[in-house]
C-alpha cells in the first residue's frame, strides 16, 4: 500500500477526542513465539507485531494503531496453518459486530457468505497466494447476518529482508457494491490513486 494514500485515507476518518485515552493498556504480547494471540478476553488496543518489519511497515502500523476505534482492520499470520486472523481493531468490532474472542484463531472466511460473488473472493485468494496488494469491493456479512458493502484492501507487511510477516486488511463500508463509489470515501482515493 502506497504510504502517502493510506496517510490520506486515514486522515479523513473523524476521530472523537473523547475516545483517545492517555491510559493505554499495554496488551503486548511478552512470548518469544511468533503470533499475537493475546489471552485476555477483550480485544487488545493495539497491535504489537512480535515479528520484525521493515521500517516503512511500523509506520503503517503507527497510523492505524492511532484510529483503533475508528478504522476497521485485522492482521493475519500467513506462516500458522489457514492463516487465521491473530488481531481485529476495535472498528472491526464496530463493523462487524464480532468481537476479538469469536475470530481470532480463524480464517477471514467468516465474513464471506452466499451473496459474495466467487470472482470477488478470488481476487483476494490470488493476491494471498502471490503476496501482492488488491483492493476489491464486495458483499460481506456481518455477525448478526445482515450484509455490508466492503472496499477491502489487503497489503502486506513485511521483514527487513522484505520476507512475508503478516497480511493486514482494511475494510471500509460504502454504499453499493462496484465502482463509482463517492468522492467522500476514503477507498474512493485509495482506487482513484492506483489507476493514475
Amino acid at each position: 500500500m502506497k504510504l502517502g494514500i493510506l496517510r490520506e485515507w486515514l486522515s479523513w476518518i473523524p476521530t472523537n477526542p473523547e475516545d483517545d485515552d492517555d491510559n493505554d493498556v499495554n496488551t503486548e504480547n511478552t512470548d518469544n513465539n511468533n503470533d499475537n494471540t493475546a489471552t485476555t478476553s477483550t480485544t487488545p488496543e493495539k497491535f504489537t507485531p512480535t515479528k520484525k518489519l521493515c521500517e516503512r511497515d511500523y509506520i503503517i502500523l503507527d497510523m492505524l494503531n492511532s484510529s483503533p476505534d475508528t478504522v476497521s482492520y485485522c492482521i493475519t499470520d500467513p506462516h500458522q496453518s489457514d492463516n487465521p486472523v491473530i488481531f481485529i481493531s476495535r472498528g472491526f468490532t464496530k463493523l462487524t459486530g464480532w468481537e476479538y474472542t469469536d475470530i481470532v484463531g480463524q480464517n477471514c472466511r467468516f465474513l464471506q457468505g452466499k451473496d459474495t460473488a466467487d470472482s470477488d473472493v478470488n481476487k483476494i485468494r490470488s493476491a494471498l497466494k502471490n503476496e501482492v496488494e488488491c483492493s476489491v469491493n464486495l458483499l460481506n456479512y456481518k455477525k448478526d447476518g445482515s450484509t455490508f458493502v466492503n472496499e477491502f484492501f489487503l497489503t502486506q507487511l513485511r521483514t527487513p529482508g522484505q520476507e512475508l510477516a503478516y497480511f493486514i486488511g482494511i475494510q471500509a463500508a460504502v454504499p453499493h457494491e462496484g465502482p463509482g463509489q463517492m468522492p467522500s470515501n476514503p477507498g474512493w482515493v485509495y482506487t482513484l490513486c492506483n489507476h493514475v
